[in-house]
């Protein structure tokens, strides 16, 4: 590979969204060679999909849509140490998340 160093030319900037430039940047794209000079064309950003978007979340349950068509359920942390902590009262809210969590799977 060889380098050759081109000088006055005309250089266009294409970019997908209108920024203004504070500081130097590094942009991902196409530098082309027209007759008029060279052009930069910015890539199109693509954004990953949401892996496993949460369709309910409560104080101690949520309930996730995975990318195999299955739902999935998770408990969050719950800490026994709390001055008000009762096994039965906690029991009982996660039933009723529970409940309301699956009432969307319908």
């Amino acid at each position: 590979m060889y380098r050759q160093t081109i000088s006055n030319i005309q250089l266009q900037l294409v970019m997908q969204q209108q920024e203004v430039f504070d500081q130097p940047m590094s942009h991902t794209g196409v530098l082309s060679k027209d007759s008029d000079g060279f052009r930069f064309e910015e890539a199109v950003k693509q954004k990953r999909p949401r892996r496993n978007p949460k369709l309910y979340e409560g104080n101690y349950v949520s309930l996730v849509h995975r990318s195999d068509g299955k739902y999935a359920c998770s408990l969050k942390c719950i800490s026994p140490h709390d001055k008000d902590f009762d096994h039965s009262t906690v029991a009982f809210r996660i039933y009723m998340e529970l409940i309301d969590a699956l009432q969307i799977i319908r």
